[in-house]
C-alpha cells in the first residue's frame, strides 16, 4: 500500500483539478449570465426604439388625417396653409 504522504499528496492533486474545474465552470457560468444580460438590453432597446418609430407613424398620421379633414371642410384651402396655422 502507498504511503500515507503519497495519498495525501494525490488526494491534494485531485482535490486542486476538481476545484480548477469548479472555478471555470463558474466563469462560463458568469459568462453566460452577462451575454444573456446584454441580449437583453438590446432586445429591450430594440423594441422601445420600435415603439417610439410606431409612435412617430401615428402621430404623422394623426396630423395627415386632420389637414385631409380640414380641407375637405373649408374650401380653397391647401395643405400649406392649414400646416402654418398649426
Amino acid at each position: 500500500a502507498p504511503d500515507q504522504k503519497v495519498k495525501n499528496a494525490m488526494n491534494e492533486i485531485n482535490a486542486a483539478q476538481r476545484q480548477r474545474v469548479a472555478a471555470q465552470d463558474r466563469a462560463e457560468a458568469e459568462k453566460i449570465m452577462v451575454v444573456k444580460a446584454a441580449e437583453a438590453s438590446a432586445e429591450a432597446k430594440y423594441l422601445q426604439g420600435t415603439g417610439i418609430a410606431r409612435q412617430r407613424q401615428a402621430i404623422v398620421n394623426g396630423l395627415r388625417e386632420s389637414v385631409v379633414n380640414f380641407q375637405s371642410e373649408v374650401k380653397g384651402i391647401t395643405s400649406k396653409d392649414v400646416m402654418e396655422m398649426m
